[in-house]
């Protein structure tokens, strides 16, 4: 589902992490270090529902978006992509289009049994209309790190990246855009959180995830989300219901999704 580095910790107790935005990016790992079955290939198809509500200093409304995405990994590296479409409300007139599109590859660099690490880098096209808030308007690079503990039931997991724009940024200071996925620029993001596996194919979880401006002008913002996943064979799905706490990334979102792996 993701979007840019706003970072968001979906973690699992085989698996580091998700950036649910549509233009994030997703760690998945295999279940541990030098095993067999980590040197086998493992695609996947994913689709996200995304429901939102906004206020800014400049707009009020509403958006609803499906996000698909591929993704395929063998041993420690992994690559994906996702697409997005939306139904944007604000200030009362309504816009149908696409997001942004995303594409990353990543690389675990520490896996064992209870820790895991690596790095992941993205970059997301602007294929919605900029103007209306569907869309960044630019080619966004966002390298990033990645690590997770586990401990019995307790997974915790964070990240740290950098996201920037390729495009000319003189002049231009749209602040945090688009309406859809909010961001920076130029930002450090950041996300931190973890889950309890309540049962073997049953978790809960808390995270909290952001965006500082650099270098640029831009806005501070902090999501806090609360989320439960549970999976049967190889299908895991997923709700998740998010606060937006400083910025104005969003008032309120929720977010389900269903993830196949084979």
């Amino acid at each position: 589902m993701y979007v840019r580095l706003f970072i968001c910790v979906l973690v699992g107790t085989t698996s580091v992490a998700y950036a649910q935005h549509h233009h994030g990016m997703e760690h998945h790992h295999a279940e541990g270090e030098g095993e067999a079955e980590a040197d086998r290939s493992a695609f996947g198809a994913d689709v996200a529902l995304v429901a939102a509500s906004f206020e800014t200093m400049t707009y009020v409304g509403n958006y609803q978006g499906v996000i698909p995405a591929l993704r395929w990994a063998y041993a420690r590296f992994g690559v994906g992509a996702n697409v997005s479409m939306y139904r944007l409300e604000k200030n009362g007139a309504a816009v149908w289009g696409a997001g942004d599109a995303m594409v990353h590859g990543q690389v675990t660099l520490v896996g064992g049994e209870h820790a895991q690490a690596g790095i992941v880098a993205g970059v997301s096209a602007p294929l919605g209309n900029e103007t209306s808030g569907l869309s960044m308007g630019h080619v966004m690079l966002m390298p990033a790190a990645f690590g997770s503990w586990t401990s019995g039931r307790i997974t915790l997991a964070g990240t740290a990246g950098y996201g920037r724009s390729l495009g000319n940024m003189s002049g231009h200071d749209h602040g945090l855009w688009p309406l859809v996925e909010p961001m920076n620029m130029s930002e450090v993001s950041w996300s931190a959180g973890g889950d309890y596996a309540i049962v073997p194919n049953v978790r809960a979880g808390l995270r909290a995830s952001g965006g500082i401006p650099v270098l640029e002008p831009g806005r501070n913002r902090v999501v806090g989300a609360a989320r439960v996943a549970w999976r049967t064979g190889p299908v895991e799905n997923a709700a998740e219901l998010q606060a937006g706490l400083a910025g104005d990334p969003f008032t309120v979102r929720g977010v389900v999704s269903t993830a196949l792996s084979f």
